[in-house]
């Protein structure tokens, strides 16, 4: 399904930013199951230019992605990005995001949580359905 693959591919991911964090892939892997690691390059004002580790949590293929950002060398924080992919007809998909910070755990960064916002998310979709039409 082009809509997996175009998320699997972290190269990609900066196409659907609306934090306006995200730099780009910094090692450019394809992600091919739960357990794989991504780091993104990032820039935001508390830290500057950083890296996160994207833990893959949950992979479906054509059906769902998922991972749980992290500092590189330390466990994820307790937040997931998960994309839901549902056919629907001859070459269409239901595409759903979830952005789930319930378990994240460090305290001291609670207070700049959600990093995106309901709206952020449905531009995201929006951002995601242009990337992939055909």
């Amino acid at each position: 399904m082009r809509v997996f693959a175009f998320l699997a591919d972290p190269d990609n991911h900066l196409l659907l930013d609306t934090s306006g964090m995200v730099r780009g892939s910094a090692d450019h892997a394809t992600v091919t199951g739960v357990g794989a690691v991504f780091v993104m390059d990032m820039h935001n004002a508390i830290r500057g230019d950083h890296q996160v580790e994207n833990h893959i949590v949950v992979f479906e293929p054509d059906r769902a992605l998922g991972w749980a950002p992290a500092e590189p060398g330390h466990e994820p924080a307790g937040h997931t990005y998960v994309w839901r992919l549902r056919p629907d007809g001859e070459g269409r998909t239901v595409v759903s995001q979830t952005y789930d910070w319930s378990g994240f755990s460090h305290l001291d960064m609670l207070s700049h949580l959600p990093v995106l916002d309901r709206e952020q998310l449905r531009r995201s979709l929006d951002l995601l359905a242009r990337a992939v039409e055909t």
